[in-house]
């Protein structure tokens, strides 16, 4: 690889000034393509992300512009392709425990993002943020780029968190004390929905063919205790699962406090369903119970309603092209789904950080 063959700096509309997340000021996300019209081949595309992250502190760069960065130019076509490139990052593959939404393995720890309606919007969330085991780091990577729409919107939770302390410290101090209670329940079938993941899809990875009834059960809550105690089993056969975490979180690399959740991404769902009153059954057929306090109490609508309107009113949308590779700190930005019409193929990819801890939390 000759010395000019690198990556340089572009801007794009909507990028963001870091400075309104609490950093420095620099653009938020990072977008990198290739300089001087070069035109990488796979290899070469591999081994420069080797060598920026490894040798050129890449992900500082990253944390610099508020967790995110968009590669573009990149000759990504396949799901294969893909997974070799992302895995130039050097980081391990999250192992997910109780997937909510539908997805199909394509390639080495890689996936499809979330198989839900192509109507149907996905609200802003942290990956697993509902969870005691989630992924330190994204990828996503464009394939197809559909006729109209399929965005993929991206939040600073840093930002986000900052803006509810000065326009709600009441209900910071709140979730500080209690956290977040999620309930997610599995039906027995999947549903055509963006959490509508069997209870085998989500927790049956160890089931085998000939187990008994009593084996299956045994083996789902040995995967359920993973992550969660409080579980539930329901005469039609599906389960509910409860999980009490914290979302106000401190970012140990910035300094920073984030908001690390699925809070505004569970109100959009309960809301845009009409799920709102027990037993939260949705137009859609699947459950979508609302966001609770981490003491069951319920959280103040108008708080939910202003943390979701925060968030999507800071949102940068990631218009796809071909190739396209975006890197997301999980700790430090949300992301949502934008509907779309024709063909959009958009894959995923969950690492976690080589056993190195990046989030912490604030003691009562």
């Amino acid at each position: 690889m000759s010395k000019e063959n690198s990556f340089e700096e572009f801007t794009f509309v909507g990028q963001q000034d870091t400075t309104k997340f609490g950093l420095r000021g620099a653009p938020f996300p990072l977008a990198l393509k290739p300089a001087n019209n070069w035109e990488p081949t796979l290899s070469e595309s591999i081994d420069i992300i080797k060598r920026l992250t490894r040798s050129e502190n890449l992900l500082g760069r990253v944390r610099e512009h508020g967790g995110a960065v968009l590669f573009r130019g990149l000759p990504i076509k396949t799901p294969q392709e893909y997974s070799e490139v992302a895995h130039a990052f050097g980081f391990e593959a999250h192992e997910e425990v109780g997937r909510p939404p539908l997805r199909t393995v394509l390639a080495k720890n890689v996936k499809t993002a979330n198989e839900g309606p192509p109507e149907m919007p996905i609200w802003p969330h942290n990956e697993y943020g509902w969870s005691t085991i989630n992924p330190a780091w994204l990828t996503f990577s464009c394939l197809h780029v559909p006729d109209e729409g399929g965005e993929t919107p991206i939040i600073s939770s840093l930002g986000l968190a900052a803006a509810l302390k000065k326009e709600a410290p009441d209900f910071i101090e709140k979730l500080l004390l209690k956290g977040v209670k999620y309930v997610y329940r599995y039906d027995v079938k999947e549903v055509k929905s963006n959490t509508g993941t069997s209870v085998f899809d989500a927790y049956g990875q160890y089931i085998r063919p000939g187990d008994s009834s009593d084996t299956i059960r045994r083996k789902i809550e040995d995967e359920v205790k993973r992550h969660s105690n409080r579980f539930e089993w329901h005469e039609d056969g599906s389960l509910s699962v409860t999980h009490v975490v914290p979302v106000i979180r401190r970012h140990e690399e910035s300094g920073l406090t984030t908001w690390f959740g699925n809070l505004t991404s569970a109100w959009g769902r309960t809301r845009h369903h009409r799920a709102t009153e027990p037993p939260y059954l949705g137009d859609d057929g699947s459950y979508h119970p609302p966001p609770e306090y981490g003491d069951g109490t319920p959280i103040e609508k108008e708080y939910l309603d202003l943390a979701l309107s925060i968030a999507e009113e800071s949102q940068v949308l990631v218009t796809w092209q071909k190739g396209d590779m975006v890197l997301l700190d999980n700790y430090a930005v949300m992301h949502s789904r934008s509907p779309w019409k024709g063909k959009r193929t958009v894959l995923a990819a969950l690492w976690d950080n080589n056993n190195n801890s990046r989030i912490g939390d604030y003691l009562n």
